[in-house]
């Protein structure tokens, strides 16, 4: 679970002190939204690898997969609002890891890694729709 809340922690801070600098959208907001789309992808990579290398099929139409991942992005959403924001877990997080943070000096490396962690299952859901294509060239 540490490893999790510094990567929650790395997203936040970058929102937060975005915030700082010009005017936007709650950092808070930003952070789990963010977080809650990069989990989202990787539960829909599970789901698209379990269906091609167990079951060998896909969803049976664009409609039922759409209504899947946005059921879930919505379901995902809800549950990490409710950690986050209303049991204020974010804000303990930011001032568990705070401190340590302003005297890394990899943050930024820190920072691209959490954001690459959250990228990382869209572009190996992209690679698997070009690879596993079912397309003739």
């Amino acid at each position: 679970m540490k490893h999790l809340d510094y990567l929650y922690f790395n997203i936040y801070n970058h929102f937060y002190k975005a915030s700082q600098s010009r005017q936007g959208v709650n950092p808070r907001l930003q952070a789990m939204y963010l977080f809650a789309l990069g989990t989202g992808g990787w539960l829909l990579l599970l789901e698209a690898l379990y269906l091609h290398l167990v079951k060998h099929s896909r969803f049976s139409s664009h409609a039922g997969s759409t209504i899947f991942s946005a059921s879930l992005y919505m379901l995902l959403a809800y549950l990490f609002n409710q950690i986050f924001i209303v049991q204020d877990r974010d804000l303990r997080i930011f001032s568990k890891y705070e401190e340590s943070s302003n005297r890394n000096p990899k943050r930024k490396g820190h920072l691209i890694l959490s954001f690459g962690i959250l990228i990382l299952p869209y572009l190996a859901l992209v690679s698997c729709a070009v690879f596993f294509s079912t397309h003739k060239r």
